[in-house]
C-alpha cells in the first residue's frame, strides 16, 4: 500500500477575515473601481489591489516590494482570492497612482458608506483642522 502525503502549507490568518469583511461592507473596491477603471487586460482591479494593501497595513505593514512575500505568508489568496504573485510592487504602485487624483472623493465616499453601513451618529462632529496644510505663502 502506497500513501502519498500532501505537504502542509501553513499561512497566517490573523485579522484578515475581519479586515476583508469591513472592506467589503465599506465597498472599498467597488468605490475605487468606479472612480478608477482599469484596462480590460488587467488581472486585478485597482480596488482589489488597494483592499489587499489596506489589509497589509492593518496586519503586518511591509514595504511595497515585500507585499507579495507577505501575501504568500498570510492567507491572502484564501481570504481575498488574489494570487500573491499578482501583487508586485509595480502593480501596487499603479493602483496607488490611479487613486491619487481621487483621494478626496474616495475618502468622502468611503466615509459616507461607513456612516450608512454602520449607523454612525454624526449629529455631533468634531472637525479637527490642526493637521491641515496648504501651500506656503
Amino acid at each position: 500500500m502506497t500513501v502519498e502525503l500532501t505537504p502542509v502549507v501553513e499561512r497566517r490568518l490573523g485579522a484578515l477575515p475581519a479586515s476583508a469583511e469591513f472592506l467589503r461592507r465599506l465597498d472599498v473596491a467597488g468605490i475605487i473601481d468606479e472612480l478608477c477603471p482599469i484596462r480590460e487586460v488587467a488581472h486585478l482591479t485597482h480596488g482589489q489591489v488597494i483592499e489587499v494593501l489596506v489589509a497589509n497595513r492593518l496586519s503586518a505593514p511591509a514595504p511595497l516590494v515585500r507585499v507579495g512575500d507577505w501575501a504568500r505568508e498570510w492567507a491572502v489568496e484564501e481570504v481575498f482570492g488574489i494570487e500573491p504573485d499578482l501583487l508586485g510592487d509595480d502593480r501596487l504602485a499603479r493602483a496607488l497612482d490611479a487613486i491619487a487624483p481621487h483621494l478626496d472623493e474616495l475618502v468622502g465616499t468611503v466615509g459616507a458608506q461607513a456612516i450608512a453601513e454602520f449607523g454612525i451618529d454624526v449629529s455631533r462632529i468634531h472637525w479637527d483642522m490642526t493637521s491641515m496644510s496648504g501651500p506656503c505663502p
